[in-house]
């Protein structure tokens, strides 16, 4: 939920030594001309030069060593500028988080509840935080060293794995997790809310999540709307000769397949659903009927 520590003491670190130098150090700092396109991790202010400070990783790829390489290039034209280049020990790649833990912390969440909020809070961000690392692995998109749990969310959503209600969702609770933590205000989290998220952790660690895109996906591939399905109309009743096969409803089939989906997403899917049919028929049972 924080910044990496290897780089947080990194950067800390450079600072102290410029201001012990007599520098006046800024963080996150953008460049102005002509270093357009360029953030800085600190620029140490002299007397008579800045520094520019750069925190990478010692296993640096070669795309952020060439970056490194034109900066430094830009730099040695300018008079008063130079850059200085912070490398630190990768932290080693996460473990994966054990699922049997990841149930025992929605377990724990649920039984104390009750008796406090926030400790439940507590308890089921941790089970989501472990569930989207061991998704991120499942996905082939892990993390190659720890990175902030709203970082992850990002990720995952950029990847497509999260829908973006999902990130939206689990980016909000992560915040709440974070101000919990830190004995700062918070919201309370409604009963149902921190259901949801509990059985996100559980359907997630289960590698269950999916899109609207995943979910109407796995829809048209076990349901067939009536008229695709060549199904009869009947015109006094009127409805459809289902013969066994249905009707189904898209939401209803939704709800029940997907656990873990956002009640917005299984609201959008079932709409893009609807476009086509209300009711569908199952691929199942018209297979049955045509034997």
């Amino acid at each position: 939920m924080t910044e990496p520590l290897a780089i947080r003491k990194a950067i800390d670190q450079a600072k102290a030594v410029y201001e012990d130098d007599g520098y006046v150090v800024s963080l996150d700092q953008r460049l102005p001309p002509p270093f357009d396109g360029f953030v800085a991790d600190a620029i140490a202010r002299g007397a008579d030069e800045f520094v520019v400070i750069e925190v990478r990783s010692a296993n640096m790829s070669d795309g952020t060593r060439d970056r490194l390489a034109r900066l430094a290039d830009i730099m040695s034209e300018e008079p008063g500028w130079r850059l200085d280049i912070v490398t630190y020990e990768p932290e080693t790649r996460p473990h994966d988080p054990d699922v049997e833990d990841i149930l025992r912390r929605v377990e724990e969440a649920r039984r104390v509840v009750d008796v406090s909020s926030d400790a439940a809070a507590l308890l089921v961000c941790s089970s989501i935080e472990g569930a989207l690392l061991r998704l991120s692995k499942d996905r082939d998109v892990a993390p190659d060293r720890p990175i902030p749990h709203r970082t992850l969310i990002h990720d995952l959503a950029i990847h497509g794995i999260l829908s973006d209600n999902q990130a939206a969702e689990l980016d909000d609770f992560a915040r709440i997790g974070d101000d919990i933590a830190r004995g700062m205000p918070s919201a309370s989290l409604p009963p149902d809310r921190l259901d949801w998220l509990a059985r996100f952790a559980l359907a997630a660690a289960d590698n269950r999540i999916a899109t609207v895109e995943d979910m109407t996906e796995w829809f048209k591939n076990n349901y067939t709307s009536p008229d695709d399905a060549a199904l009869f109309y009947d015109k006094e009743k009127g409805d459809y000769f289902w013969m066994g096969t249905g009707p189904h409803d898209p939401e209803d089939v939704l709800r029940d397949q997907f656990d873990g989906a956002l009640d917005s997403d299984i609201a959008q899917a079932t709409k893009e659903l609807q476009e086509t049919s209300l009711c569908w028929a199952q691929n199942d049972e018209l297979s049955a009927v045509h034997e």
